[in-house]
């Protein structure tokens, strides 16, 4: 007979171990092209192919320059702008995971921007082939131009059989990257952190009504110990951090979807749409009704 068996499953919880693919693109920047936000619900890493540039993210300022990749967890602010001499070309990929994930790890450590050793070459034609699933033309296209794809062209992922696709490709991709990076090493997978796996609890579940008792029962610790850890750590109170997570997705659901505000307020973790609604309005200053208008 034949066969294997994944040691690494048997160390780590599988939860650690999931990566669900979001989106993904690739862009040639205009000189001193910028782009900012305040949140994703989503975990976002951009390969810089060519060129440079500044990502500014967690009070701190990185410049990112060609072989370099950088990375912005889920629930953290970024902005990064093109060098107005030399504009970067790069490619990104969005994921849900862990915001403890070993395989997140084993490419960044404790860094934002790390030093990539799979060719760019390759890089962008695993993206490529990414996209291929949704966009037939570029079956055979080894190299993107934004010359021959001018503006912002995207295509949804629905079908069941492609989502499965895009998330195998992406799979791929990590495991390309994790193969071919030096600093590889199984025993990154980091002990215990309270405040990371807190922020994992929160981001896995912000969509039920928990509160942040729930989330040190969890852990076994006292609220106030979880607090002050969680600060520590992220810079906001846990209830912070939740209360920002629930209303940042739900201010993406009100412009991109029709959904009724009650249905919403409930996707995020509300059993009152009037409390949500309160809360929504004192956090952006518009009612959702009036924000998903003003569009």
């Amino acid at each position: 007979m034949l066969g294997n068996r994944d040691l690494l499953i048997h160390r780590t919880a599988v939860s650690l171990l999931s990566l669900q693919f979001n989106h993904c693109g690739i862009q040639e920047c205009s000189p001193g092209y910028q782009y900012g936000f305040y949140m994703k619900p989503y975990h976002l890493i951009h390969f810089v192919l060519k060129g440079s540039g500044t990502l500014e993210t967690e009070g701190r300022t990185y410049n990112v320059r060609a072989g370099q990749a950088f990375y912005i967890p889920s629930g953290t602010s970024g902005h990064y702008q093109a060098s107005r001499t030399d504009p970067w070309k790069y490619t990104w990929i969005g994921f849900f995971c862990d915001s403890r994930s070993p395989f997140v790890e084993m490419l960044f450590g404790k860094d934002r921007v790390a030093d990539i050793c799979l060719p760019p070459d390759e890089l962008e034609r695993l993206i490529l082939s990414i996209l291929t699933v949704t966009d037939p033309r570029l079956q055979n296209v080894r190299s993107y131009s934004r010359n021959e794809y001018p503006g912002e062209q995207f295509f949804p992922v629905s079908q069941p059989e492609k989502c499965l696709e895009v998330n195998s490709r992406m799979l791929h991709l990590f495991a390309r990257l994790i193969e071919t990076q030096a600093c590889y090493c199984p025993s990154s997978i980091r002990e215990k952190d309270y405040a990371q796996d807190a922020r994992a609890f929160i981001d896995s579940c912000y969509s039920e009504p928990i509160k942040i008792q729930d989330v040190a029962d969890v852990l076994h610790i006292h609220p106030n110990y979880l607090c002050s850890v969680f600060k520590t750590a992220y810079g906001q109170t846990p209830r912070e951090y939740l209360k920002a997570l629930r209303m940042e997705r739900a201010s993406t659901l009100l412009l991109r979807t029709e959904q009724p505000v009650s249905t919403i307020a409930a996707s995020v973790g509300f059993s009152s749409p009037f409390q949500f609604s309160a809360m929504f309005k004192k956090y952006f200053g518009l009612s959702p009704a009036a924000y998903r208008k003003e569009g």
